[in-house]
């Protein structure tokens, strides 16, 4: 991997994933599992850096933390400096989906709500049991692997790490954990608010009608 990422990298934009208001993300081109992401031109860079720190913190302790794209480090591109995390993709070889696209496509949502509350309530049990500290969770920033494990697989990708000036979840995982709490809990009120749909049961309200 150092070998991989000491070599500056050309991005062009039909290796373009998505793009958000602070960062592009492009499948890595000489490695089919990885992405990067770089920042668009004169944009905040804070929330990598605090998302970089908290990398760095849990792999210190642990090298075998799931339900979060893995960080690898970083890498110089045309555009500038690239970071280089695990890109989730489904046994098909396709980039996975986020929970976002399922909630918005209601035939690929009813397909895989089964399988999907399942993979959820895992994800939660995992979350929790591994103390991530996340910022608030949020669709776009979760995605479904489909074809891995019996039920598929929820992981976090972005937003993760604690914003506080003194980040106490770093040092608790009573705290941290506590915080999750509110966390999921604001979580699934937004996606039944947005969405009505309710996560526990992963069912859409209205196709109880």
């Amino acid at each position: 991997m150092k070998s991989l990422l000491a070599k500056k990298i050309v991005l062009s934009p039909s290796l373009l994933i998505a793009s958000g208001r602070h960062r592009a993300c492009y499948q890595h081109p000489e490695h089919d599992g990885l992405c990067i992401k770089v920042h668009h031109p004169n944009k905040d860079i804070r929330e990598t850096i605090r998302e970089v720190k908290y990398y760095k913190r849990i792999y210190r302790n642990t090298s075998s933390i799931n339900a979060i794209a893995h960080y690898y480090g970083t890498q110089e591109t045309n555009l500038g400096t690239g970071y280089v995390f695990q890109l989730i993709k489904d046994k098909t070889g396709n980039v996975a989906n986020t929970l976002d696209y399922y909630l918005k496509n209601k035939h690929s949502f009813l397909k895989h709500q089964k399988s999907m509350r399942i993979a959820y309530e895992l994800f939660k049990k995992t979350v929790y049991k591994d103390a991530i500290v996340t910022m608030t969770l949020k669709p776009y920033n979760i995605v479904y692997q489909l074809g891995y494990k019996p039920h598929g697989q929820f992981f976090i990708i972005d937003n993760l790490g604690c914003a506080n000036l003194i980040p106490i979840d770093y040092y608790s995982s009573t705290l941290a954990r506590t915080t999750l709490t509110r966390r999921f809990t604001d979580f699934e009120q937004r996606m039944m608010r947005e969405y009505h749909v309710k996560l526990s049961t992963m069912q859409s309200v209205e196709s109880k009608d």
